[in-house]
């Protein structure tokens, strides 16, 4: 046991990488903890750091754009948003059957959730619109918090989710949508001190604990996928701050809050499309394994 151990280690030095091990079935693999190393946390914590920044002041320069003001053009962006949130919703339900995390239920649930009520709004009334956007945006935000469960819970054997998440969420899902038919013209814009729409405020305390969570987790050191979703709850945070500053309809702050939406579906569609790819990557790593490779190349290289 302990000479495999020493092997091992001495080949994942020698192909200049680090490995997270562990056995299954007797079988060494990756996990995808890729790059894991102080020069890729240092990177990505910058990258955080200037993310935040370039958000904060994308607001001095979004009143100087000029954008339409019609329905016509938000649902165009609102197209791009079904579109984006069901193809990573997809995505998350391929990594739940390949990795079968409790985690993916929650996350396939949130954006699977999130296109249908996108859909929906494409064909409702202005005023409604904003409905939709407020409780849609709460529902996503509910279901990424909820998919930290996982971590709380140590990610062993795990007692399966799906069932009961599946049928809340269609449960929540088709509620909201029925309300929406029966609920008379709502007006979002209420203005408190500077908020022009202060119920959005709700998802923003929401989509920061969640950026939160998932940063204090510190996954995103070394997994794809869990860097570029942290950045994608940033993305959704200042999505809402946006919209909650937005004091009518098609104005700055709300055009930059439709902007930083679909950059947040864009940002976490990057990080499963990549989380995949590092996945056939462990594949074609372990066949080489098994197959007798001893140098380092055989094994997947970081970042």
């Amino acid at each position: 046991m302990y000479s495999e151990r020493l092997t091992k280690l001495l080949l994942s030095l020698l192909g200049g990488i680090y490995l997270v091990e562990y056995f299954q079935d007797g079988l060494y693999t990756d996990l995808g903890m890729l790059g894991f190393n102080k020069k890729t946390t240092t990177r990505r914590r910058l990258t955080f750091i200037v993310f935040i920044l370039g958000a904060t002041l994308a607001s001095f320069f979004l009143g100087s754009l000029s954008f339409p003001k019609n329905i016509t053009f938000q649902n165009l962006w609102g197209v791009a948003s079904v579109c984006l949130s069901g193809i990573a919703g997809i995505l998350a339900i391929i990594k739940l059957v390949t990795r079968r995390k409790n985690k993916y239920v929650f996350i396939a649930v949130a954006f699977s959730g999130i296109a249908l009520l996108e859909g929906y709004s494409l064909f409702v009334p202005l005023p409604l619109t904003s409905l939709v956007w407020m409780i849609s945006r709460i529902f996503l935000a509910a279901y990424l918090l909820l998919s930290l469960k996982d971590w709380r819970e140590g990610e062993g054997k795990q007692k399966s989710l799906r069932l009961r998440v599946y049928i809340a969420a269609a449960a929540s899902t088709l509620i909201i949508i029925a309300l929406f038919s029966l609920l008379p013209t709502y007006d979002p814009y209420n203005p408190i001190g500077p908020f022009g729409r202060p119920i959005e405020l709700t998802a923003v305390i929401l989509f920061g604990i969640a950026a939160i969570g998932y940063y204090t987790k510190g996954y995103w050191e070394f997994k794809y996928f869990e860097f570029w979703l942290v950045l994608s709850l940033i993305a959704a945070f200042f999505s809402q701050v946006y919209m909650s500053f937005s004091q009518t309809y098609f104005d700055s702050m709300f055009w930059g809050a439709i902007i930083f939406k679909n950059l947040g579906y864009i940002l976490a569609l990057v990080g499963l499309l990549e989380s995949t790819w590092a996945a056939f990557r462990e594949v074609e790593a372990e066949k080489k394994y098994l197959a007798g490779h001893t140098k380092g190349e055989a094994y997947l290289k970081g970042e």
